[in-house]
């Protein structure tokens, strides 16, 4: 077990991280923490003897990682604060576990904000924020949400939470600096866009496997977004390794990926989005896998709804009896800029002994229901006509124009038509529930999203995952697609030539960065009608800096954090 000073130097810098300085051994499953020496010269990083210079409550991370002769079975991290009494003995206090998150930070409402933060411990809460103390009303609990309202925006303000146990024993976190949201139309907003962050088997092991997470990559993009000034981090799906048929399992990937990615959330918000390896499931013999239930509370759905802290303005879903939209499919403006989360890893099933994705219903990767793309147009159509708005970026987690791993799924499925979800639905004539093929099919999906998002004048890009790399398309009436049905010569479903669309009115650029430290993917050279602009497989991740008359875009990547990709504005391709 690994021990360091929490945050590092707390107070000195604006970014928290751990710096792990001491360790001791475990003899049957215990250890003992090393605390003393950081009480001593050269090793008081944070001035404790003195007093501190934070409002910090004392506090270590630690980290174990277990061996066996032969390997490295894994690594668990978390944190402990403590007292030092007078007598020099260390008595353990409540704990910050997770946060504090600064969340719900946007335009839609630029005076209000909510701090979120998780104690070891059944404690209240309470955030001292600017000049005025707010409180939580949920009493001795661990989970604590507390809104904060009356604000100025675009404002900087300085926060700190406090938590005390029902023996009055108190947590005191560090203090940060945030910045709430501009007013809506603001011109120039700076953001950040990656995803797939899941451990890899093969990955090199140490920081690469932790806990579901590839911290290694993951930290460096969050430190990096931090440095290049980005207000807020969007990020596309496959966060964690997740497939798993435990929940708890489940949620201890989430709280890993927080921990990861905290020292940004601190002060800056991050607005993340569903993949297919936030996949909670239920398994079936020989091999099929479906979204787990009851749906309401241990669906992939519900389970990343209860571990993230999302807006709550998505579709209603058409049929209660599927998992809910909420907190996965969301918008939030920022300035003039709305962005979208579009779930395109819904309701997930598979079958992959029978090799038929929806051989028992739900839906497979790419496939989005009527009621959400209904959500999707109705959201485009009414930003086209919003003067606030000058600027419209969707994310999600499958790509329109695979390239890479993914040529066989994503919204392409090397264009079947007959991909769809299935719904079982009670029949009108045997009265027994039968499997219902959605009326659109995968490409008839696709086509349709195309047509809302070209539709638009106001689309800077659309941001997908999925596949470990970076590539650049440009959606266009010149771009060979392939048209459904009139590309499906032979009538079987399955596209076999490839038209533009003449359709597509305004030209939109399709960015997959899948770059944060899942195992890389390369090229599928020819295995599509189309070929990107700029390919690489780098991790990395896309900067976004909006003024008023244009969007520039950078793909910075590689372990030097270099520009490999830039263009001046993502709009100018809009007469194409």
């Amino acid at each position: 077990v690994y021990t360091g000073p929490y945050p590092f130097e707390a107070g000195d810098s604006g970014y928290d991280y751990t710096f792990f300085r001491l360790s001791n051994a475990l003899s049957d499953g215990k250890t003992t923490l090393p605390i003393k020496k950081f009480f001593t010269q050269l090793y008081d990083s944070n001035s404790w003897l003195s007093g501190g210079r934070s409002t910090a409550t004392p506090t270590i991370a630690y980290r174990i990682e277990l061996f066996s002769e032969k390997s490295t079975k894994g690594m668990f991290g978390s944190f402990v604060s403590f007292q030092k009494n007078e007598d020099g003995i260390f008595k353990k206090m409540p704990t910050i576990i997770e946060g504090p998150f600064v969340t719900q930070v946007c335009s839609d409402n630029p005076t209000t904000m909510e701090i979120v933060w998780r104690t070891d411990e059944a404690c209240n809460g309470r955030v001292n924020f600017g000049e005025h103390q707010y409180y939580g009303n949920q009493g001795y609990v661990n989970l604590h949400v507390v809104p904060i309202d009356n604000l100025a925006p675009d404002t900087v303000y300085e926060y700190y939470v406090e938590s005390d146990d029902m023996s009055a024993r108190t947590v005191v976190s560090n203090t940060y600096k945030v910045r709430t949201a501009p007013p809506k139309g603001k011109s120039d907003i700076t953001f950040v866009y990656t995803s797939d962050s899941y451990r890899e088997s093969g990955g090199g092991g140490g920081e690469n496997d932790y806990m579901g997470c590839n911290m290694d990559v993951l930290g460096d993009i969050t430190a990096s977004a931090y440095r290049d000034g980005a207000e807020f981090i969007i990020f596309g799906g496959d966060l964690i390794y997740g497939y798993s048929t435990n929940k708890d399992d489940m949620i201890l990937q989430y709280r890993a990926w927080k921990q990861i990615v905290s020292g940004f959330w601190h002060s800056r918000p991050i607005y993340p989005g569903m993949g297919n390896h936030e996949f909670l499931m239920n398994v079936f013999e020989p091999f099929f896998v479906l979204d787990k239930w009851p749906y309401d509370t241990d669906s992939s759905e519900a389970v990343f709804a209860q571990e993230f802290y999302n807006p709550l303005n998505g579709p209603e879903t058409s049929d209660a009896r599927r998992p809910s939209y909420e907190e996965n499919v969301y918008s939030f403006q920022y300035g003039s800029v709305l962005t979208m989360s579009v779930n395109t890893c819904y309701w997930l099933s598979d079958d992959w002994y029978a090799g038929d994705t929806t051989a028992h219903g739900g839906a497979p990767v790419g496939y989005i229901m009527e009621d959400q793309l209904s959500w999707i147009e109705d959201k485009l159509e009414s930003a086209e006509n919003d003067q606030t708005i000058n600027y419209i970026f969707l994310f999600t987690h499958a790509p329109i124009l695979p390239y890479m791993k993914h040529v066989g799924d994503g919204l392409w499925w090397n264009g079947n038509n007959n991909v769809r979800a299935k719904t079982r639905t009670r029949s009108d004539n045997s009265q027994e529930y039968e499997l219902q093929p959605e009326a659109l099919g995968m490409i008839e999906v696709r086509d349709r999203l195309l047509k809302a998002i070209t539709t638009s004048t106001k689309v800077a890009a659309f941001f997908s995952s999925h596949e470990h790399g970076y590539h650049r398309t440009l959606i266009s009436k010149y771009t060979p697609l392939g048209v459904y049905p009139d590309d499906d010569t032979d009538g079987n479903g399955v596209l076999n030539q490839y038209s533009p669309n003449p359709n597509l009115t305004n030209a939109t650029w399709h960015i997959m960065c899948g770059g944060a430290g899942s195992g890389f993917n390369a090229e599928d050279i020819g295995s599509t009608p189309w070929k990107p602009q700029r390919s690489t497989s780098h991790t990395g991740y896309v900067l976004i800096e909006t003024t008023e008359n244009k969007v520039g875009m950078k793909f910075i990547g590689g372990p030097s954090r270099e520009v490999m990709d830039e263009l001046d504005d993502l709009m100018a391709v809009k007469n194409q």
